[in-house]
């Protein structure tokens, strides 16, 4: 799919326009005067035509297709996304190739709503049916250019609107693939590929070099499967000198049974996702590459199975995480923090002072914010609050959580330093208190625990059901700020 950004005087012959309608306002006036008519009518006789992602499309040569754009002058970047993704999604079953689509700057400005129309057209060519034989079930729209008709300049948006839209797709599609197909082996191999087209540096930990580095937390989730672990790390040098500007670490669990304490049946197959974390670093890191960033940025992904083998971990095992402080296993279904506290000790000794983990850690952030908001956790709160507006611009919802001693004295173990499960009450908080543990004097720290959005279970204007590729954006738009500075 090809962006281009046009007057409405070069828009030419096209074969659908996709156009925001607004309450109570007249359509684009560039629009022929027939097609402004056509749309009058359709306002007159339709009932909530401008109800937020509604759609109604008027077949002619070009066919139109107006998208509810609500109220004017709220439009936000997360509604501009959506509109151009259900313009998109609306073409799904036609033969449509070329596609213009009409900017409205709104409350945003021309730049901000373009880039959001770039994102949005990408995240609408995305499937989830990817392994049905059908080919009509899983066959994406036939669009090959999208002329996005503005009336002012919009600067680098098609460059930043499509690497943060093909990460994220990136990210959907490495956690919608079954787990014995992506196994940690091929998530390797999936982020060896995406560094080599984005100019970004990579190198896999094998459990040998793990173990040299002391990383008995992260090795002992994988003591029960037969496939290797890999700890991938990936770099991205934007400017001179040492040490890092940004550090992203990604959970990387690409099944999770629960292990010893295996998990119930139902949805077990939806773990084929606990890898989610890492998948949205790996994307993110490659995205940053391919925008040229000038910060220095380092993404970690520690990959492994969490299965009941024959040399699994116990409840009640010790073991001595990187950081040096030994670790009492409670409950191997918490097997998330075993991996992350190495991976952010890993970050902190490669000289990184800012620490961003992502991780589908707890269902229960899900059974406090649902599925709308993810949980943020972290210190000092200056930190928290700039990570959160960052992700507000960006377009992700986060939602800051507390985080005090009260809850890292609940998880000090018995016989160990720490202990992984402390009972469900503020289950989200104290696995946020298990990893600020390997947390170090002087690192500021953000948690992303994006359990609750993850996946959905219905279809949603920018995405179909299945896995949603969160916080991408947010991870991007970290790298760009420290760039800026």
């Amino acid at each position: 799919m090809k962006f281009r950004a046009i007057r409405p005087s070069q828009i030419g012959k096209v074969d659908a326009i996709v156009i925001p309608l607004f309450a109570n306002t007249d359509p684009p006036a560039w629009l022929p005067r027939a097609m402004r008519t056509q749309v009058a009518q359709v306002v007159k006789t339709e009932h909530g035509t401008s109800r937020l992602y509604g759609v109604n499309t008027l077949h002619g040569e070009p066919r139109l297709v107006l998208v509810g754009a609500g109220k004017p002058g709220e439009l936000d970047a997360e509604h501009a996304r959506n509109i151009a993704s259900t313009g998109i999604r609306a073409l799904w079953r036609s033969s449509v190739r070329k596609v213009a689509i009409a900017i409205a700057p709104d409350a945003i400005g021309e730049e901000r709503a373009a880039q959001a129309a770039v994102e949005g057209s990408i995240y609408a060519m995305w499937r989830p049916e990817v392994h049905r034989t059908r080919e009509e079930e899983r066959r994406l729209p036939e669009i090959d250019a999208v002329l996005l008709v503005t009336a002012g300049p919009i600067g680098k948006a098609i460059d930043r609107g499509t690497a943060i839209g093909e990460a994220t797709n990136a990210a959907r599609r490495l956690a919608n693939e079954p787990a014995n197909r992506m196994t940690p082996t091929v998530v390797a191999n999936e982020a060896k590929a995406m560094a080599k087209e984005a100019g970004v540096r990579i190198e896999v930990l094998d459990a040998e070099r793990c173990r040299a580095l002391g990383m008995g937390s992260y090795l002992s989730v994988a003591q029960g499967s037969h496939e290797p672990p890999q700890f991938i790390v990936m770099r991205h040098k934007g400017r001179r000198g040492d040490g890092y500007d940004l550090a992203l670490v990604g959970k990387g669990i690409t099944f999770d049974s629960g292990g010893i304490s295996i998990k119930p049946a139902d949805n077990m197959h939806h773990m084929k996702a606990d890898m989610t974390g890492a998948a949205s670093v790996i994307a993110a890191l490659a995205a940053i590459g391919k925008l040229g960033l000038k910060a220095n940025v380092i993404g970690i992904a520690p990959c492994t199975e969490n299965l009941p083998g024959g040399g699994a971990t116990k409840p009640g095992d010790v073991f001595t995480s990187m950081s040096g402080k030994t670790v009492e296993v409670i409950n191997t279904d918490a097997e998330g923090r075993l991996v992350l506290v190495d991976g952010i000790t890993y970050a902190q000794r490669e000289g990184a002072k800012r620490v961003v983990d992502v991780a589908t850690l707890t269902g229960a952030i899900a059974v406090a914010l649902g599925n709308h908001f993810t949980g943020l956790f972290g210190k000092p709160d200056s930190f928290v609050e700039l990570v959160r507006e960052t992700a507000k611009d960006a377009g992700d919802r986060l939602w800051p959580m507390p985080l005090t001693d009260e809850y890292r004295d609940e998880i000090k173990g018995e016989v160990a330093d720490i202990r992984n499960s402390a009972g469900r009450e503020g289950g989200a908080i104290k696995a946020a208190a298990f990893l600020d543990a390997a947390v170090e004097d002087g690192t500021e720290w953000a948690h992303l625990d994006i359990a609750g959005t993850f996946w959905f279970e219905r279809d949603r204007p920018q995405a179909p059901k299945g896995p949603q590729g969160p916080v991408v954006r947010t991870l991007i738009a970290l790298a760009e700020r420290y760039a800026k500075e």
